[in-house]
């Protein structure tokens, strides 16, 4: 199964993973809010997805979100229905060593509004 996914996310790193979760989203039964009909199920998939990450880093395991993935040739290899979505490939696995990436965040100020 990994090496199908692999032609969904074909970067060499992801090739190195052992396991990958493919986080999947139901539209016929995710919840709906009731004044404007609003899908939440992207919502509670990434909510899902948040704390499968934080497991598995609390286990020493790391992971990565990909949500820039083939998500027709995912639906394809899984045979999902029209209402099915893939929504994110979650590779797991341990850390090489020394593999430091330096990461360039953005500054708070960047990211966050404040209203006064």
């Amino acid at each position: 199964m990994m090496k199908k996914l692999y032609a969904c996310y074909p970067r060499d790193w992801f090739k190195s993973a052992h396991t990958c979760v493919v986080a999947f989203g139901n539209h016929e039964q995710s919840w709906k809010r009731p004044k404007d009909g609003k899908d939440h199920c992207d919502i509670d998939v990434a909510i899902a997805v948040t704390h499968l990450m934080l497991a598995a880093t609390e286990q020493g395991l790391g992971s990565c979100w990909i949500g820039n993935f083939d998500v027709k040739k995912c639906k394809e290899i899984f045979d999902c229905s029209a209402h099915i979505e893939p929504i994110a490939l979650i590779p797991i696995g341990y850390p090489g060593e020394n593999k430091v990436h330096e990461k360039q965040r953005k500054s708070m100020d960047e990211i966050v509004s404040w209203i006064e």
